[in-house]
């Protein structure tokens, strides 16, 4: 969404647990990812867990939204996240226990043109 003068830029990860890690997995993210992407900039903006269950024997997808004003934030994502051990080791125990994650980043239609004028 459009907010003044400001872009966003939406990352969203999906996260498929291996089944029983649904809540162990989150848990995880909340405490441990969180607070560094947090301090990179990225606010995060909401959390579905699906099915809307904790599901011992099947996979819970968790999807986590978050918004990066404008490019300069995106970049500035990147670079600390990119960098950072302490995230990169956080990645690697999270594919461990997942099935599959992804991220991918969007946009509103109006935002575009302008997050392209870099």
């Amino acid at each position: 969404m459009t907010t003044g003068e400001r872009r966003l830029i939406h990352a969203i990860d999906e996260i498929v647990a291996k089944p029983g890690e649904g809540k162990a997995l989150l848990d995880d993210y909340l405490a441990r990812y969180v607070p560094g992407a947090r301090a990179g900039g990225m606010v995060l903006e909401q959390i579905l867990v699906s099915p809307p269950m904790w599901l011992d024997d099947q996979s819970n997808t968790l999807s986590f939204r978050w918004s990066i004003t404008d490019t300069g934030g995106w970049w500035q994502m990147r670079f600390v996240g990119g960098n950072d051990p302490e995230v990169i080791a956080w990645w690697a125990e999270a594919d461990a226990r997942a099935v599959s994650r992804r991220r991918f980043f969007a946009a509103e239609p109006a935002d575009i043109e302008g997050l392209c004028n870099v």
